[in-house]
């Protein structure tokens, strides 16, 4: 696999959907909203994908109750786990905005190249039909041109047969 392969992956196909207006060609140019609208992640909150879960390190307590000098003191150090735990949480989790911010504004900048690339490419597309057109309209001056080669051709061939019967041959 070349550098350029690696680097951009491979060629992407086209996908035609079958929803939407089709063009006068008979193509479809609609694109799936489905798609367009879809989770970067399945993992991704959305008003569609809402987890309201949480964390609960100790149980609820249902009702009062004491508690002995060894449940004391054991929770008293898992209470200072849990704050140490809660502390490189925190940074974590700072770390995982600061990643995801970033990973957004790779996501944004390549989607804008990519409308900036279907943009040229509809320019590109557009030179294209204008040159079609043109040359199209060039084909009745080809086929004039065509005829008057054809008739010069002809005559000179004429003119030569006409010279070699007055020789005589």
């Amino acid at each position: 696999m070349g550098l350029m392969s690696r680097i951009f992956g491979g060629k992407l196909s086209a996908s035609h959907e079958t929803s939407g207006q089709l063009a006068n060609d008979g193509t479809n140019h609609a694109l799936d909203k489905n798609k367009v609208l879809a989770n970067t992640d399945a993992a991704v909150p959305s008003p569609t994908n809402a987890d309201f879960s949480s964390i609960r390190s100790v149980p609820v307590l249902p009702a009062p109750r004491y508690f002995n000098k060894q449940e004391a003191d054991s929770l008293r150090i898992l209470a200072r786990q849990k704050r140490v735990m809660a502390d490189s949480t925190k940074t974590a989790y700072k770390a995982l905005k600061s990643i995801d911010t970033d990973d957004t504004e790779v996501h944004t900048t390549h989607r804008r190249y990519q409308g900036k690339i279907a943009r040229n490419e509809v320019h590109k597309l557009q030179a294209n039909t204008q040159l079609a057109k043109d040359l199209h309209g060039l084909r009745p001056q080809y086929a004039e041109m065509h005829s008057q080669v054809e008739n010069a051709n002809v005559n000179a061939a004429n003119a030569i047969n006409a010279i070699k019967q007055s020789y005589g041959s």
